[in-house]
């Protein structure tokens, strides 16, 4: 079709100028020469190569004398002849030359920016498990492959993008993984890319159905051992982060028992051996040692307690039993229980009207106000008020506990739910294990919850956690206290 259109065109070129225009031969040569370039610049090389031979033809028959015949008898018109003919092929080969090397850049720039799209899909996955089972499935999804299969010589296993068609056998890809040859070695329609860092051999991967330059294909293979080394590396470094973290603790917990346990254990220990070693002591010291025997029994299981219970919520054996409960009741029942520790302070609790009853876990919730309010008493001034409140939207119950102490230093807010953490100014002013508002952080979010806290020097502090309300009458799995916060608004 094209080439009876270049026909046509080159005939009307004669028509016009033999017909119409009566130009000079040099006229029509340069008309030719236009036609040519404009062929050219649009079509493949065969084109205008033909074009160029039958223009060469056409100026020779219809406007070279003698006209009408394919001969010249004229020397100058036999080197006219061979000019435009020489120009109208250099033009063509200097034009296809042209078409190539934009087709190269446009398919360089496509494979850039695929090789982008596969490292960005690479780095959405951290473990290696992970990058190596979507791997085969993200690059023939990328690259247009027919099928892929990845093996990974850490885990020796091998992915594949498509289980109908596994490529290679295990066998064989364990074989070109211990070759450990460099590069790409394309072979039956396949093209096996070696996947290595360094020395190094991470595995293999193999893939059909793609028309890529060899060092597409190697890259490809060097994004895939980046990835899998990566995520390699985020995990040993996720294991031995956790080792560290869990040494800490295990060293945090140790101070805790040993300061903490010892200072009631010494109290005692100290009013017993009075109580034993002078018989006759008046009755009023007496009943003062036996009071401080009391007391710190009461500490001292007060603070196993807690243990225990921040080693349940670990464990994840505590059952969430949420049932109906009556809100105000609960948080008045809450300060009336803590009297002795309250003494003479002013305790406000504001429910809204719209707050009556909410699902959630009594003794676990109850355990969160005790937690609460024990913390607002020991971190507040003498005789300074403590606000509770509660109200509701769509989704949440929320609950704060407001105190009217010196607040949190901004540097520590973002550990106070940490286990074992005490504030810098705080560890002298108060005893205690720092577990307190980590447990009451791994009870809100056993209920699907949430806690935060709002505080400003100088003005007091402020712990609102919500409760969701859509889960009345379940029975949810205790969390790891680990999570993170949710909010389910």
């Amino acid at each position: 079709m094209r080439y009876a259109l270049l026909t046509a065109a080159a005939l009307l070129i004669v028509a016009v100028f033999r017909r119409v225009l009566h130009a000079n031969p040099t006229t029509v040569a340069l008309g030719f020469l236009m036609l040519v370039l404009v062929t050219a610049s649009r079509w493949r090389l065969a084109y205008s190569v033909y074009l160029s031979v039958l223009c060469t033809l056409l100026y020779n028959f219809f406007f070279l004398p003698p006209v009408g015949k394919l001969t010249i008898t004229e020397p100058n018109n036999w080197v006219a002849l061979a000019a435009f003919l020489a120009c109208s092929v250099l033009v063509s080969h200097l034009s296809e030359r042209e078409h190539q090397h934009a087709e190269n850049a446009e398919r360089g720039r496509r494979e850039v920016e695929r090789l982008y799209e596969f490292s960005q899909q690479l780095l959405l996955q951290e473990d290696l498990r992970t990058v190596a089972r979507t791997t085969p499935s993200v690059v023939a999804t990328v690259f247009g492959f027919r099928a892929a299969v990845l093996y990974v010589r850490e885990d020796d296993g091998a992915y594949y993008s498509d289980p109908q068609n596994e490529l290679l056998p295990l066998l064989d890809l364990k074989l070109a993984a211990d070759q450990g040859e460099a590069g790409v070695s394309p072979r039956d329609g396949l093209h096996v890319i070696s996947l290595a860092l360094g020395m190094r051999s991470l595995g293999v991967l193999a893939v059909t159905g793609g028309e890529y330059s060899l060092q597409v294909y190697d890259a490809i293979g060097s994004l895939v051992a980046i990835a899998l080394e990566r995520a390699a590396t985020v995990e040993r470094s996720s294991r031995l982060e956790a080792s560290r973290q869990s040494e800490r603790l295990r060293t945090a917990l140790l101070d805790s028992v040993t300061h903490d346990l010892r200072t009631p254990l010494t109290s005692i220990r100290a009013a017993a051996t009075t109580l034993a070693s002078q018989q006759d002591l008046p009755e009023a010291e007496r009943a003062e040692l036996t009071a401080v025997v009391d007391e710190e029994s009461a500490r001292l299981d007060r603070l196993i307690g807690q243990a225990v219970e921040m080693a349940q919520l670990d464990a994840e054996t505590v059952q969430i039993r949420a049932q109906p409960q009556d809100v105000r009741e609960l948080m008045e029942m809450t300060v009336e229980e803590m009297r002795p520790l309250l003494k003479d302070r002013a305790v406000e609790v504001q429910v809204a009207a719209d707050v009556r009853r909410a699902p959630m876990d009594r003794a676990l919730v109850h355990r969160v106000l005790r937690h609460l309010i024990e913390n607002a008493v020991k971190y507040s001034p003498a005789g300074s008020p403590i606000e509770l409140s509660a109200v509701r939207d769509e989704y949440r119950l929320r609950v704060m506990v407001a105190d009217r102490g010196p607040g949190v230093e901004p540097g520590e807010q973002p550990f106070v739910f940490d286990k074992f953490f005490r504030g810098r100014k705080q560890r002298g002013q108060a005893g205690g294990t720092g577990m307190g508002l980590a447990i009451v952080k791994a009870i809100v979010e056993a209920h699907g919850g949430g806690i935060e806290l709002i505080s400003e020097a100088g003005k007091g502090s402020r712990f609102a956690f919500w409760l969701p309300l859509g889960n009345q009458g379940t029975e949810l799995r205790a969390q790891s206290s680990g999570g993170g916060t949710r909010n389910p608004a």
